[in-house]
């Protein structure tokens, strides 16, 4: 296991991409698995929602099988197009409410960082201090699908827009190590066909390019290729997003070169279990 003797940070940075975002939790148990502590989590959309259970102290594996069982995205009851979005989030709030204990950013176990857009100004917003539930609310409010989140007066919707990787911000935080978790591949596409599908594919193609700089903020970038062929509501298959999330985060991590990597950082340490050695 990696002892951090100083107190250098790592930082995960878990990136949008609606039932997809179910990989970041075999990613983070495989993160587990090799010895790695997270110091501070940075996430958007799904990786909000994903990064404030396991902020919360629960473990992955359990974060999964809820996530399945709750399917939050189906909660959201689907109502006449106003307010700026076709479904309304109240029974949405209500699970997170029921299932994350803390109330606050500060009264989870790991810091926690979570981005939204400010429709007004147009500009990205991270939180990490205050009432939590609205923020991971705000964050996952993908434009269109789901009514805008109104925080202290005003209008949030989806960080992805934006920031669909948020790294940068670990590193500005001094993380000395950013590991990035992108689950939300742009691969081409046959027979799109249906408003919801066509809607889901437009919004992905507009976030994915600004995910290229956040990629250059990581020393280490776990890329979930499989996940492409999963639609952004298939929760219902959330073992399997889930495996290879576990499979292809291991991959990646055992391939490391940690010596030449800790070293440059200059975090001391030993090598992480089942991993590369020199």
């Amino acid at each position: 296991m990696i002892e951090l003797l100083n107190k250098h940070k790592i930082g995960i940075a878990l990136s949008g991409g609606g039932a997809k975002g179910l990989s970041h939790l075999g990613a983070l148990k495989a993160i587990e698995d090799i010895g790695l502590k997270i110091d501070l989590i940075a996430g958007v959309s799904a990786g909000a929602i994903v990064g404030a259970f396991y902020a919360d102290g629960q473990a992955p594996e359990e974060i999964c099988e809820l996530l399945s069982k709750g399917n939050l995205y189906k909660m959201a009851s689907l109502t006449k197009p106003q307010n700026g979005g076709l479904a309304k989030i109240d029974s949405y709030k209500q699970f997170l409410s029921k299932n994350i204990k803390a109330r606050t950013f500060e009264e989870l176990k790991y810091p926690l960082i979570i981005n939204a857009t400010e429709l007004n100004s147009g500009k990205i917003t991270y939180f990490e201090k205050g009432e939590l539930i609205d923020c991971v609310i705000a964050s996952a409010s993908v434009p269109i699908f789901f009514t805008p989140t109104e925080i202290n007066g005003k209008q949030y919707v989806d960080g992805g827009i934006f920031c669909n990787l948020p790294a940068a911000i670990l590193r500005k935080k001094g993380c000395e190590l950013v590991i990035g978790i992108h689950v939300n591949p742009i691969n081409p596409m046959e027979n799109i066909s249906g408003i919801l599908q066509l809607s889901e594919r437009i919004f992905h193609l507009a976030v994915n390019g600004n995910t290229i700089e956040q990629k250059k903020k990581c020393d280490i970038v776990i890329e979930m290729s499989k996940t492409q062929t999963y639609g952004m509501f298939e929760a219902n298959k959330a073992k399997e997003i889930y495996d290879i999330g576990y499979e292809n985060a291991m991959k990646v991590l055992s391939q490391c070169d940690w010596e030449e990597l800790l070293t440059r950082i200059k975090i001391e340490h030993s090598y992480p279990h089942h991993t590369k050695r020199p």
